[in-house]
């Protein structure tokens, strides 16, 4: 009875202990770093949406940048000295379109990881004055008393009367006392807010050298997240090892031993050697991985957003380095700027590591590995597959079938289930009419698709050539099924279309201090920027007698413009403009970012009609103002309906018909001002301005 109870007890003990940490053990996912350095266009919420069903076809996590509001929503900045935690307004997006975002990838099977940095926090407008902010009815209020008192902010001036600095000190910010019972307690509601409202299933804590491990157990069993990441910047084994310790085995580390040993392999020109480490007299891949107690507490990755930049960015063949990287133990995170290169590759690796289920503490062993070549067999839970690197021969086992396979590298498989990869051209998001949808699939799969939201089935249209997307909201779904009934993922792509008008026409009313005026405008294509009217600052234009320059915009090509006026480049710009049609901004209040002076912008409702293209005919809208449901009394069919925020930002919004009464739903727009355009099916169109209390 004894022997019994105490095995319940212990057994007991492991359950709470596997339930608490967020280092799974023999976990199958595989990461995306869904950004990089000053990545404001491809990391932009929106953006990220209309990628969901690509990305969820391969990656079972995506890393975001900081979300927090580090007084960023006007002007960009990357997040790493956040300054609200309750208010996830960024650079990348509103609150709402963040957690858009997120139930988008979630309901695709794809979780999304949050970027918190908890070990400095800056002011509202100077270093310490930390904002009050409000979640489930407790109001956290800091003082100096939250910085600790060795912060470098004490030599310049400002009060700060925490405890001593417990770890390294990051001068770019005000260092925090973990000690502080409110900073913790604030700290933990943050945290239940990112998991609990916004949606996060983990998290990757920032700068884990300034603070010791036993915080990161603390925060992580007050959320409880499904996965844990810490950056704790160190290439040596023993130290990331000892914060793992730390941190009571409740999160992974990005494995910097891993990235070193691949940075060693590249600056010795592809020098084998430098892959692997000696455990127990066998070789195995270098780094957290190479020893079973500490792999499952590896992330592995070749770059990240501060790498890259840097001279510790990967100098070596990036498609051998995803390979050796997808093809060992640990948690892999992918690179952003790796993907857009080389999607498929990519793509291809992750379904041969998916198909025979490697995992974090996958066996390994080291066939062959010398100056010139790497061969490595790897268990999965479903299967194996063997990597074979570099040049040099070696003869794979008859069982084994070609997987996928690249200039240096080639992956076989042996078991598992070969899912086929099904890739759909373009991503979700607005076009001109005249826009194709391309699809394929690997292993000759064929593809089956829908264009009416319905579940697409293998009695649904066989895809055989490109098709021409119609006007309006079209919603592309689509499987592939190879030739033994493997299927894909449903992929969900939903696409609208507009007519290209013949120009664009942008007014803005300048500030009286400027002189002289420029307008700059570019557009995004296929992620990158091209500009449509000249290099900054751009072209020349005059203010007329209202005040107002103008532009005719002829030469795009997307159905978003972006617009920045400025005044000829002496530091005063407007802050990043948008719109699919014409439109009038008038200035608001300003900012100083570096050396420059930015200013908020609204739309001008006075000016609308003044670049209005089209005819309006009488309509009604009601209530105005109103506080979130909008009525829309028009005598035609409508369309589309667009809303465009006072700062230029134009969205899509669904509407419900009844009669000759078009319904649409403001509740989670914040206060302020929209231009509501009505798109009719005879291809008229109307607009009015709604006031939002």
């Amino acid at each position: 009875m004894k022997k019994t109870f105490y095995f319940l007890v212990i057994l007991f003990i492991l359950s709470a202990f596997s339930v608490k940490s967020q280092a799974p053990s023999q976990c199958t996912d595989v990461m995306l770093q869904a950004f990089y350095w000053d990545s404001y266009a491809d990391s932009k919420w929106t953006n990220l949406t209309s990628q969901a069903s690509e990305l969820a076809g391969s990656f079972d996590l995506v890393w975001l940048p900081p979300s927090g509001n580090a007084n960023s929503p006007y002007y960009n900045t990357m997040g790493y000295s956040p300054v609200y935690y309750f208010n996830q307004n960024s650079s990348f997006g509103t609150q709402t379109e963040l957690k858009t975002l997120i139930s988008t990838l979630k309901n695709a099977g794809t979780r999304c990881v949050a970027d918190i940095v908890i070990n400095h926090r800056n002011g509202v407008s100077s270093w310490t004055d930390f904002p009050s902010e409000t979640y489930n009815g407790v109001t956290y209020t800091w003082g100096s008393w939250a910085i600790c008192n060795t912060d470098e902010c004490v030599a310049k001036g400002y009060p700060a009367t925490g405890g001593p600095d417990e770890g390294e000190n990051f001068d770019g910010a005000r260092d925090l006392d973990h000690r502080n019972v409110t900073v913790q307690n604030t700290i933990k509601a943050y945290m239940q807010f990112l998991k609990n409202d916004i949606g996060y299933a983990g998290w990757r804590y920032d700068m884990t050298k300034g603070y010791p491990g036993s915080y990161n157990a603390m925060y992580n069993d007050a959320a409880n997240a499904d996965y844990s990441v810490g950056e704790y910047w160190d290439g040596s084994y023993d130290a990331l090892w000892n914060w793992i310790k730390a941190a009571n085995y409740k999160s992974t580390t990005f494995d910097f031993s891993f990235k070193y040993a691949l940075n060693n392999f590249a600056s010795a020109g592809g020098d084998f050697t430098k892959l692997v480490w000696l455990y127990n007299g066998a070789y195995q891949p270098a780094g957290l991985i190479h020893h079973p107690d500490s792999k499952r507490y590896a992330t592995t990755f070749i770059d990240n957003h501060d790498t890259y930049r840097d001279s510790n960015k990967f100098t070596g063949d990036v498609l051998l380095a995803n390979a050796f990287m997808l093809c060992s133990p640990g948690i892999p995170c992918v690179s952003l700027p790796h993907w857009k290169q080389y999607k498929n590759e990519i793509k291809a690796m992750i379904a041969a590591r998916h198909s025979v289920g490697i995992h974090s503490e996958s066996t390994v062993t080291v066939n062959q590995v010398n100056s010139g070549s790497y061969v490595a067999t790897v268990i999965g839970k479903n299967g194996s597959l063997i990597v074979k690197l570099g040049t040099g021969s070696y003869s794979i086992p008859s069982d084994y079938t070609l997987a996928t396979s690249g200039s240096n590298y080639a992956i076989y498989t042996n078991g598992g289930t070969s899912i086929p990869i099904l890739t759909v051209s373009p991503n979700s998001g607005t076009y001109y009419y005249g826009q194709t949808v391309t699809m394929s699939a690997t292993g000759n799969a064929a593809i089956y698709y829908t264009i009416d939201g319905s579940t697409p089935t293998t009695s649904s249209t066989c895809y055989t050539s490109p098709f021409t997307l119609a006007i309006g909201n079209t919603t592309v779904k689509a499987i592939a099924v190879d030739a033994s009934n493997q299927t894909s993922k449903i992929a969900e792509y939903n696409y609208t279309v507009v007519e290209k008008p013949t120009e664009i026409t942008v007014r803005f009313k300048t500030p009286p201090s400027w002189t002289s005026y420029a307008v700059y405008v570019w557009e995004m294509v296929n992620g990158s920027a091209v500009q449509l009217a000249g290099v900054w600052p751009g072209i020349a234009v005059n203010k007329d007698a209202e005040g107002y320059v103008s532009y005719i915009i002829t030469n795009f090509t997307q159905p978003v413009v972006n617009v920045i006026f400025n005044n000829n480049n002496k530091k005063e710009q407007t802050v990043d403009l948008s719109t699919s049609e014409n439109i009038c901004w008038t200035y608001g209040t300003s900012y100083v970012s570096g050396s420059n002076t930015i200013y908020n912008c609204t739309v001008d409702p006075s000016c609308i009609t003044a670049v209005e293209q089209h005819e309006t005919d009488t309509w009604k809208i009601y209530p105005n103002p109103t506080r979130g449901i909008v009525y829309l009394s028009v005598t035609e069919e409508v369309e589309h309906i667009m809303v465009t925020s006072a700062l230029g930002v134009t969205f899509e919004i669904p509407f419900i018909r009844e009669s000759n009464v078009n319904k649409i739903d403001l509740s989670n727009f914040p206060a302020g001002i929209y231009y509501v355009g009505v798109y009719g099916k005879n291809g008229s169109k109307q607009t009015g301005i709604v006031l939002k209390n």
